[in-house]
């Protein structure tokens, strides 16, 4: 379980950092340069490291420890 919440925390923190960066990223590019749109290279490249990190950081570990769980289960109920 403690290992869940940290993931989680972790994930979490990575999520607002990319939020928050990429907004600034957009208002600097809409106010600087706006005929280039050049933000939506950063957004989409970090929001593949943010998927990456979510997949085998969150959904990967949950998926074990439900196998885990059952693995327990089945050698209590022998």
């Amino acid at each position: 379980m403690l290992l869940r919440k940290k993931r989680r925390k972790g994930f979490i923190a990575h999520l607002i950092a990319y939020i928050a960066v990429n907004i600034t990223l957009v208002l600097i590019n809409i106010t600087f340069t706006p005929e280039r749109i050049w933000f939506i290279f950063p957004l989409i490249g970090w929001g593949i490291g943010l998927s990456m990190h979510y997949y085998f950081g969150i959904h990967r570990l949950e998926k074990e420890l439900i196998e885990r769980e059952k693995r327990a289960e089945a050698r209590l109920l022998k």
